[in-house]
């Protein structure tokens, strides 16, 4: 009896061509499942970022003249994080109307505002938030 006679014999095994098919869908397999969760991963550093940019933006506010006077005058510096802030304080002036604007004596009115730039990473272009309020003072 020859090999080719016995039954089952041809289909004993994976060919290598088979087998090379075979690796090749695991390897596109494992290419989408890496290329997800570095999507997954890029996204939460991409909100961490924001949350950390907004949480800088309103203690800058926030600090504005409680720990540093509302004077005219702009204010910058660096988060460890890489996160660069600009405080800008302006006075305020009121819109022009017929009416007589009311007037609170002993106050004065000043735009406080907040600009917090970034970047995620080092191919994407820089972002930036920008907070404002409008704080009073007594002169």
């Amino acid at each position: 009896m020859s090999a080719d006679s016995i039954p089952g014999r041809r289909d004993a095994g994976f060919t290598l061509v088979e087998t090379l098919v075979s690796l090749v869908i695991l390897t596109i397999g494992l290419v989408a499942l890496i290329e997800i969760f570095g999507s997954g991963f890029r996204g939460v550093r991409a909100s961490e970022l924001d949350t950390a940019a907004l949480h800088v933006a309103t203690s800058q506010l926030t600090r504005a003249g409680a720990e540093t006077p509302l004077r005219r005058g702009q204010q910058q510096g660096t988060t460890p994080d890489g996160l660069e802030w600009t405080v800008t304080i302006e006075p305020y002036a009121a819109p022009s109307s017929e009416l007589e604007p009311r007037r609170t004596a002993g106050l004065d009115a000043y735009w406080v505002i907040c600009e917090v730039r970034w970047k995620s990473s080092i191919f994407a272009a820089a972002q930036s938030l920008s907070l404002t309020t409008l704080k009073l003072a007594v002169p």
